[in-house]
């Protein structure tokens, strides 16, 4: 699933960089809890905050979200239809 390895290379790219979750929290302008919230339950952010994340590390959210190199070749309703689920996850999780 998309949002399990969304987190699993935010992990391994914070491990090659050396950035901390505290680290990647501030740069985003994401509360600490929320990010360790998220990454322990494996919901995505919001597409704003999943393209923060994203730039810390020099990647695109595509990149975060199938684990392919960019430029990804990614078409507007497979992306449209990842952003839906996203979305949904969240209401799902804050009401």
């Amino acid at each position: 699933m998309e949002d399990e390895k969304f987190w699993v290379i935010v992990k391994s790219l914070m491990v090659t960089t050396g950035i901390t979750q505290e680290a990647l929290a501030i740069s985003c302008q994401i509360p600490l809890s929320t990010l360790k919230g998220w990454i322990k339950a494996n919901y995505f952010p919001t597409i704003i905050e999943g393209y923060r994340i994203a730039r810390v590390f020099g990647v695109t959210v595509e990149y975060l979200i199938t684990g392919e190199k960019y430029p990804v070749p990614i078409k507007a309703e497979q992306t449209r239809s990842l952003l839906c689920r996203a979305e949904e996850k969240r209401i799902n999780l804050y009401g």
